[in-house]
Parts: C-alpha cells; sequence; structure tokens
C-alpha cells in the first residue's frame, strides 16, 4: 500500500512538471501531509522525483521547441554546485528552517509573477549582460533549491517571464531543462548527507515518469492564460498550507 501511495504522488509531481514546470514544489506538502516521512528524507525524495520528471519532460518539451538552451544552460551551470552546496548542508537545518525557507521561496515566487514587465516588445536577448545578471540567480536559486530538495522550477518560471521576456511555454521548458541540471549535483548532496529510504524515491520517480508526459501534452492544449491562472493557485495554496502547518508547529 505504501508503494501505491508513493507512485501516485510520484504521478501528481510528473503531472505538474509537465504542465507547469514545478513539480518539485508539490512534492514536499504532498510527502508532509499524505506519508509519515520526515522531513530532510521529504527533501531527498522529491529531489529524486524532480530528477525523473525534468528529464523525461525536457525530453518531451525538446521535440516540441518550447526550450532556449542558451538561458538553460547558462542558469543550470550557475546553479549546480550551490544546489550540491545546499543539499549537503541540509543535515544542519531543522524540519521548522526547511519548512520556513520553502514557505519563503514560494512568496518570493507569487510576489514576481505579480510584478509587471517594464519591457514588453524587446523579445529574448542574450549577451554578456544577461550571463552575468543570470549568474547571481542561478546561485542563489541553486542554493535554496539544494537545501528544501526542489529544482527550483517555481522561481525559474517567473523569473525567465519577469526578467527575460519569456512566454509562459518557454518558460516552463527552459526551466525544465535548468531543473535537471540542479537535481544531479542536489541527488549527490542528498545521498551523502540524508538518510532516506531510496526505494521509496525510486518508486516515486516511476510515477512521474508516468505524470510528465500526461502534463506536458497538457502544456500544449491548454491556453497560456490558464496555465498562469492554475500556476498562480497552486503557489497560493501551498502558502496556505505550510503557514497553517508552521502555525500550529509553534503554538
Amino acid at each position: 500500500m505504501e508503494y501505491l501511495v508513493f507512485f501516485i504522488l510520484g504521478l501528481a509531481g510528473g503531472l505538474v512538471s509537465g504542465l507547469l514546470g514545478i513539480g518539485g514544489v508539490i512534492m514536499l506538502p504532498l510527502l508532509f501531509y499524505f506519508t509519515n516521512t520526515e522531513t530532510r528524507a521529504a527533501t531527498a525524495i522529491a529531489m529524486i522525483q524532480i530528477f525523473s520528471g525534468a528529464l523525461f519532460c525536457t525530453v518531451f518539451n525538446y521535440l516540441q521547441k518550447n526550450i532556449n538552451f542558451r538561458y538553460a544552460v547558462t542558469f543550470g551551470l550557475s546553479s549546480m554546485a550551490f544546489s550540491f552546496t545546499g543539499s549537503f548542508f541540509t543535515k544542519y537545518f531543522s524540519g521548522t528552517d526547511i519548512k520556513i525557507i520553502y514557505l519563503f521561496s514560494v512568496i518570493v515566487a507569487i510576489i514576481l509573477f505579480f510584478l509587471k514587465k517594464k519591457k514588453k516588445d524587446e523579445g529574448i536577448i542574450f549577451n554578456k549582460k544577461i550571463v552575468f545578471m543570470i549568474i547571481p540567480v542561478g546561485a542563489i536559486t541553486g542554493i535554496i533549491g539544494g537545501i528544501i530538495g526542489l529544482g527550483s522550477g517555481y522561481l525559474y518560471v517567473p523569473i525567465l517571464i519577469l526578467f527575460f521576456n519569456f512566454p509562459i511555454n518557454l518558460a516552463i521548458g527552459t526551466s525544465l531543462v535548468i531543473v535537471l541540471f540542479n537535481a544531479v549535483p542536489g541527488i549527490i548532496g542528498k545521498l551523502l548527507s540524508v538518510d532516506f529510504n531510496i526505494i521509496l524515491g525510486l518508486v516515486i520517480a516511476v510515477g512521474s515518469i508516468a505524470g510528465s508526459r500526461l502534463g506536458t501534452y497538457l502544456c500544449k492544449k491548454i491556453e497560456p492564460k490558464i496555465i498562469r491562472i492554475i500556476f498562480l493557485s497552486l503557489l497560493i495554496i501551498i502558502i496556505a498550507g505550510v503557514s497553517i502547518d508552521l502555525y500550529f508547529s509553534f503554538i
């Protein structure tokens, strides 16, 4: 029964990965509230789900030409080392610390979504100035994602839209490649520093692969405005759920 639960959770995570490019962001609350997984172990299992979902979603988005590889590689390389660092030092953070960092990062993501672009007609530009903007952003998101066991796709999507003029579908596809870069060192860091059930991680990965295909298909069919609404609604629900959880943990 436990394996079935983890498979279904992986399916849900993969579906959201393919549809919104942020599957990891729902894995932590799903693991918190539907299993008895300890917080640090949950971050490790979530990282495995993120890797498997992002890998297959990347393939599907590549076939649909929804990836800007220059941005993906630059962001990915700038965040990889920091993702490992965050993952490795997870053991020094309490479960409450991790939830607070997670909540803060989701709030930042939703604020970014509500900010308006200053320049709408420039299109997507890639030059040295852009590279120097990407590196510090990649470093910060990499270390945050490493600590909480996420690929930070929920941050990359609004960042690509707001600061780099990406349409939402291209932002989703590109963010999944960045997430893939983060997930590899992230998994290594978790394996070295966190005790968790690897078998359950593999079960959740299988479910994620199945869900990612469906999510990518739906992303192609659903209008960008609807995807944006779903994205924001999901983040709001996560903020409410984690806030309530933290409130009751302090009283």
